[in-house]
């Protein structure tokens, strides 16, 4: 699964960050309408997200159902930087895994040199 960002979107503390281009969804475990990844199978997993701000504090977290896994910072204070956060997960067929927002002043780019970007991959079954 890959997904990126499209436009500079400000969030709320605890959105979820949306990622509406999807350009590789096998098992279509995605779900653009809600943010959220589906496990379609049982396994260990990969998760990859990349968050490219401009001038603003950028605090998001990933959630496995419901549980904060692990939360990252990334700071730019007058130009635009990205910073990547990876994940192993073991997840159980129908468990859910998002990134959301831990902050209000939150900022994501999407540019193309600049993309704010959610991805990830069964490893082991």
């Amino acid at each position: 699964m890959r997904t990126s960002g499209t436009t500079s979107v400000a969030y709320s503390t605890d959105q979820v960050v949306m990622f509406p281009a999807v350009s590789y969804n096998e098992g279509s475990g995605y779900s653009n309408s809600t943010g959220k990844f589906t496990a379609p199978m049982s396994g260990l997993y990969a998760f990859t997200k990349l968050i490219c701000t401009s001038g603003q504090d950028a605090y998001t977290a990933f959630v496995h159902n419901n549980k904060l896994v692990l939360g990252t910072n990334s700071y730019t204070p007058s130009f635009t930087s990205c910073s990547s956060t990876q994940i192993f997960v073991h997840m159980s067929k129908g468990d859910q895994l998002w990134v959301k927002s831990t902050t209000t002043t939150n900022f994501y780019y999407g540019y193309p040199n600049y993309e704010t970007s959610f991805s990830g991959a069964l490893l082991h079954t």
